[in-house]
């Protein structure tokens, strides 16, 4: 990308948008924008963000709801010449602060949203009907997307942190529209795709949600929080007669499925951002495709991809391998220390990434962009360790740090430990992942020495960590166990035999089904009854079967201060360890 060149998404885009001007562009449940529609909206959103004094190559903030505003907003500020910079709404305030003060954005587009931001962040509040109808959007063709200097990057994607702070990756704009065209084909897009995106726009996946279609020349459809939760993603994916796709991680697919989701035959589906089970795919062996993508957020989006059907009856392994190269990736496989693997044996080691989806490294942060990009900033060390197949395909077999995935989402064990010892006020804490049969894989937090109040810990932490970030149960333990170096022993963390543990497994049992039989939305340890549709009828029935399960006074009233599953559930179980009246 030479410094005259504008931005690769936006100029993608543009193209569909010349080539198909009368097509629609991006839809969702309150209406549907054609391409050039959509180009006059950016275009004249673009100049907006000029006028606002932000010139090529500075970065804007987005922070904007589940609605057809969000992207459209996105293309604005790519087409500006800007970088922009993602923030979940759904973020803590604390952390959406520490994003845009650590990415130095120079304006924030809040899109369909009142959540408060820094007051020395200068803010556009817009709508989608305000996005996509321009005061004045006149006759005239859009004005040519701006040109941005050198390096070119497309967007500032924040991620958990090892330092117990979020660090941001900076992407290229050339590094992304290679990554979109080139899986875009290999999937077999076209113009008459519809693409239905489930994806936060904090997610990295969600870039390719929306470019995907619209380099295409496709259809991108928005889905909002409440329609997943309640699962009514069902009837969007019924196109007759069109490509569908859809993309979102294995976690959520397998609640969308337990709580009845009935995907059509002819839908392609992407899976990406965890291990994949071929028990999962077993159950969607019906469909289209699907897809398993791997990719770090600092090798741009994806790396390697992997056609999951149909599955080959004689492959015993429980995890489907990731595949092999996409964009041009270059892919090697680092030993681990000391192990040189002989002749004919199968190669295990670190994945690292070379090619042009490389990103530019860690925004402001050149001590750890130093650390992770080798030779020169030209290769990523994912910390990923692969296997390499006899059939050349690549397995995940774990990691080398403390990295972990939750519901699809990256989580430094390291940033949640700093923001707990923060709250108690001494380092002897611990988090790990343990495995719940109803709620799958959570976090678990674990205290040392002080008494700790869990339900109050947990709400400190909500206030400073995204909710997937939130330990959900939190144990109170004599000591925080180390191995022979002094360091925490994660392995050897127990939970106390006294402290409720089984009751609260009982409870967390029957919450998580009156949640989804009343809700009919999946059950996470974050998910939030009002999202899900609930109201004061939904509460008296939950109400009604915790009372009948566990005896114990719990009312509509308690449901309704405890919109969180796991503070809900919390709530119940305090409620059942309570003393009886003797009668």
């Amino acid at each position: 990308m030479t410094p005259d060149q504008p931005d690769g998404l936006a100029r993608l885009f543009l193209a569909s948008a010349r080539r198909t001007p009368d097509r629609a562009a991006i839809r969702d449940a309150d209406g549907c924008w054609t391409y050039a529609e959509v180009a006059r909206a950016a275009s004249a959103l673009a100049g907006r963000i000029a006028a606002a004094g932000v010139a090529p190559g500075d970065r804007v903030g987005v922070m904007a709801a589940r609605r057809a505003g969000g992207p459209v907003a996105i293309l604005a500020v790519l087409w500006s010449g800007a970088a922009y910079v993602p923030v979940d709404p759904e973020w803590p305030a604390e952390r959406r602060a520490a994003v845009l003060r650590d990415a130095r954005v120079r304006l924030l587009l809040a899109v369909d949203t009142a959540r408060e931001t820094p007051d020395e962040v200068p803010r556009l509040d817009l709508t989608t009907t305000a996005v996509l109808t321009p005061a004045d959007p006149g006759d005239a063709a859009p004005a040519a997307p701006r040109p941005r200097p050198e390096p070119g990057a497309a967007y500032v994607m924040f991620t958990s942190g090892s330092t117990g702070t979020p660090k941001g990756v900076e992407v290229r704009s050339a590094s992304a529209a290679g990554l979109v065209t080139s899986v875009a084909s290999l999937i077999g897009m076209g113009e008459d795709s519809v693409f239905v995106a489930m994806s936060s726009f904090a997610f990295d996946i969600s870039v390719f949600d929306m470019f995907a279609p619209w380099t295409a020349g496709g259809e991108l459809v928005v889905v909002t929080d409440v329609q997943i939760l309640a699962n009514q993603v069902g009837p969007l994916l019924d196109a007759p007669g069109r490509q569908v796709f859809t993309q979102t991680t294995p976690t959520v697919l397998a609640h969308l499925l337990d709580a009845g989701l009935q995907v059509p035959s002819s839908t392609v589906l992407l899976l990406a951002g965890e291990r994949l089970r071929r028990s999962l795919v077993a159950r969607v062996t019906h469909l289209r495709q699907v897809w398993n993508l791997y990719g770090p957020t600092e090798t741009t989006i994806y790396a390697t991809a992997h056609a999951c059907l149909p599955l080959d009856p004689d492959d015993p392994e429980p995890d489907l391998p990731i595949g092999t190269a996409v964009n041009d990736a270059e892919l090697e496989i680092r030993p681990l220390s000391g192990t040189r693997p002989d002749a004919g044996e199968l190669v295990v080691g670190e994945l690292v990434v070379g090619g042009p989806g490389v990103a530019l490294g860690y925004f402001g942060r050149p001590d750890l962009t130093a650390e992770r990009f080798p030779d020169g900033g030209t290769r990523y060390a994912t910390g990923d360790l692969v296997r390499c197949r006899a059939d050349g395909l690549l397995v995940h077999a774990g990691r080398l740090d403390r990295q972990v995935k939750i519901r699809g989402n990256r989580v430094e064990l390291d940033e949640v430990e700093t923001a707990l010892a923060d709250l108690v006020g001494h380092g002897r804490v611990a988090v790990r992942v343990d495995t719940h049969r109803v709620l799958g894989p959570h976090l678990a937090a674990y205290v040392g020495d002080s008494p700790c109040d869990a339900p109050a810990l947990r709400r400190g932490l909500s206030g400073r960590l995204p909710a997937y970030m939130v330990p959900t149960r939190i144990h109170q333990v004599p000591e925080i166990p180390t191995t022979s170096s002094g360091k925490t022993d994660h392995r050897a963390l127990r939970a106390p035999d006294d402290d409720g543990t089984g009751e609260e497994d009982a409870v967390l049992d029957t919450v998580a089904k009156l949640w989804e039989q009343h809700l009919g939305a999946p059950a996470a340890p974050d998910a939030n009854f009002y999202a899900a549709g609930g109201g004061p009828a939904a509460a008296r029935r939950i109400a009604e079967g915790l009372r009948q399960t566990h005896a114990t006074g719990v009312d509509a009233a308690l449901v309704l201060r405890h919109p969180v599953l796991a503070d809900l559930a919390a709530a119940v179980t305090a409620r059942v360890r309570e003393p009886r009246p003797r009668g």
